[in-house]
């Protein structure tokens, strides 16, 4: 098995850090954007390859080419949470969940989002063979295998969408996929770019023995890994904002060309220190690199803001938050669009 901490246990642990956070908002999150200062990006985990267009872009030196002095906070269990660092100042760019952030504006912060690192959530189903997961359908009367009691939502989501009974049951579990294989439950609540990995190093094969369903292909459309930075350091920094997503951007179109090579920097620098393997870190980054652009879309990062309004806007109101802005409001992908446009120029 992977050393790798499952990356569900990323997501869900930031959830419940900054569900119960109040933020800081003594000191502006544009306060950083002085001359000549780094521009810096808080990371919700630990360097891997869920940021591999980040390392290739850094040692490639796309930043420097936008005149941009990176830098980078890395994430994990014991870390601050990557808003907390936003609102706080000591960071320019945050890779956060949607709850967090609509949390964080509650509380009077001004954050837009710039861009989604996964407009294609990796959040997904893992089912065996014996019962396989493929439709809503498949989940009447299932056992399912989760670790947040928030993700009854999800389910009831998915399942109200589709005219379907509410008829399930939870068994909550821990972030490995172990006791789907031993028929604890019918399916697992797991990130496609990381458990899959667990069953495979199993000698499973994939849509044989297992089968990954992404939570898109059941109905639940959510972008994932947003980019949030503060509307007033957008406002006075747009140049530089555009800059670094062309960078950005660049780092990952060129990942694309050698999953190996952002892997091998991962193991070898940014990631060293965390017992990280290589074949690991590999598969990682192939099965995330299909998820950074959506059909139809102009570029990596980008999504129809219209999700804001309707999937997303349902799915704040299970989690108790009445009401949200208007996706015109927190959502801006202007800057997106630029930095899309002069890399294609």
């Amino acid at each position: 098995m992977s050393k790798l901490p499952p990356l569900s246990l990323t997501r869900r642990q930031m959830l419940v850090s900054m569900a119960g956070t109040g933020l800081a908002m003594s000191i502006p999150g544009w306060a950083v954007a002085q001359a000549g200062a780094p521009v810096t990006t808080a990371l919700g985990w630990i360097p891997n390859a869920e940021y591999a267009g980040l390392w290739i872009a850094i040692e490639n030196g796309y930043f420097a080419e936008e005149g941009i002095d990176i830098s980078y906070t890395p994430g994990g269990p014991n870390a601050p949470g990557v808003l907390v660092a936003l609102a706080a100042g000591d960071a320019n760019y945050a890779g956060a969940d949607w709850i967090p952030f609509f949390e964080a504006l509650k509380r009077g912060n001004d954050f837009v989002v710039l861009g989604a690192a996964f407009p294609t959530s990796p959040a997904a189903l893992l089912s065996m063979a014996a019962h396989p997961v493929k439709e809503p359908k498949d989940l009447v009367g299932a056992r399912i295998l989760n670790q947040m009691p928030a993700d009854k939502n999800t389910i009831d989501f998915i399942l109200t969408k589709a005219g379907l009974p509410l008829d399930y049951t939870l068994v909550p579990t821990g972030f490995s996929p172990e006791p789907l294989v031993a028929g604890d439950g019918d399916a697992y609540f797991a990130f496609a770019t990381n458990q899959p990995i667990t069953l495979e190093n199993m000698g499973l094969a994939r849509d044989k023995d297992f089968f990954v369903t992404l939570m898109s292909d059941l109905g639940y459309s959510t972008p994932a890994g947003i980019i949030v930075a503060d509307r007033k350091y957008v406002e006075e920094n747009r140049p530089r904002v555009v800059g670094y997503l062309k960078a950005l951007l660049r780092g990952w179109i060129e990942n694309g060309k050698d999953l190996k090579v952002a892997a091998e920097l991962i193991i070898n620098k940014y990631g060293a220190d965390f017992g990280l393997e290589l074949a690991q870190q590999i598969r990682q980054n192939e099965l995330g690199q299909p998820l950074i652009q959506a059909a139809d879309a102009p570029g990596p990062f980008w999504f129809d803001p219209a999700v804001v309004d309707t999937t997303i806007a349902e799915i704040a109101k299970a989690s108790g938050i009445d009401s949200i802005p208007a996706s015109s409001e927190i959502v801006d992908l202007g800057p997106l669009e630029e930095a899309i446009a002069a890399i294609k120029a």
